[in-house]
């Protein structure tokens, strides 16, 4: 079973999110960038891809990387809290175990998850 299907667990657009969620914190990396927030309503997540970064099947790539490399972090992850992954160019290409570690010290700088747990 896929644990980032496009439900209410899910973040449609960057519009939203930023309405929902007043108290917003960013974090960047040259790969990703991490915006994160508390939630009202459980733990959700966002990944977003913009069009200056290639054709649809790159970017449809690129997301499929981000979701393989959230994957492995989720059960550690802070509950009732918003994650917006955004994609840089220099994520393009590159394999879903470096998305991973990118993903993982984003979080680790936000606080959102413990050195120990992961």
């Amino acid at each position: 079973m896929h644990l980032l299907r496009r439900s209410n667990s899910c973040i449609t657009s960057h519009v939203v999110f930023a309405l929902e969620y007043r108290s917003i914190k960013s974090f960047a990396a040259p790969s990703l960038v991490l915006i994160c927030a508390k939630s009202r309503t459980g733990t959700k997540f966002g990944l977003s891809v913009s069009a200056k970064l290639g054709n649809a099947v790159t970017r449809n790539r690129t997301k499929r990387i981000m979701r393989a490399g959230i994957t492995p972090l989720m059960p550690y992850l802070k509950k009732d809290m918003a994650y917006m992954f955004i994609a840089r160019r220099e994520l393009i290409g590159k394999k879903s175990c470096f998305c991973n570690e990118v993903m993982k010290a984003l979080l680790l700088k936000a606080g959102c998850i413990d050195e120990e747990s992961c």
